[in-house]
């Protein structure tokens, strides 16, 4: 491993660490960005965009850190990755979540490509670690929003958007087991 990506990788575990995912199973956060790192990785992602999705949740996730410190620990362009993707936390969910649909489609490449692994993980443990007191309606809204977000963003690897369908599909059948959901909101 070349040292950006190590030294990208030490300062998530350290920022992240204590803190756990959602779901049912509590699974230390840094699982999470194990997963988003991965599949990064497996779409032939630039090591700038590998040592973004290390970082990619720090600003928003653990306070104080913010993108100055992203940038003098990992220059200005990892920095501008881990921007677009650093939600204001300062703003109602209901606007954050608007707000990442609106800005899909001015998303850089780099960007795009830690989005969809973001999402993909996202669907993924929602499937196999819903977050406690989601109710199925709650995780077929998460999966069409999910969804929405990624249709718009412009640089969208093939690799990418067949694990991310995959993953989706999987939740959506899940669901529909249930009786929840609707086959025409498809991707």
């Amino acid at each position: 491993m070349n040292d950006l990506l190590h030294r990208a990788e030490v300062f998530a575990r350290h920022r992240h660490e204590g803190q756990t995912r959602k779901g049912a199973a509590l699974e230390p956060y840094t699982v999470h960005l194990e997963e988003v790192v991965f599949l990064v990785h497996s779409w032939g992602g630039t090591d700038w965009e590998i040592a973004a999705a290390w970082l990619h949740d720090t600003v928003e996730d653990c306070p104080p850190t913010s993108i100055a410190d992203i940038a003098d620990a990992f220059g200005h362009d990892i920095a501008s990755i881990v921007a677009e993707l650093t939600d204001d936390k300062r703003l109602p969910k209901v606007d954050r979540k608007r707000l990442q649909i609106e800005k899909a489609p001015k998303k850089s490449p780099s960007a795009s490509i830690v989005k969809i692994a973001d999402k993909c993980s996202n669907v993924g443990a929602i499937m196999t670690s819903p977050p406690a007191g989601w109710s199925l309606e709650r995780r077929f809204e998460y999966l069409h929003w999910a969804r929405a977000v990624v249709a718009g963003l412009p640089h969208k690897p093939a690799a990418a958007i067949t694990e991310f369908d995959l993953r989706c599909t999987s939740l959506e059948a899940a669901l529909a087991e249930h009786g929840i959901g609707n086959s025409a909101w498809r991707s």
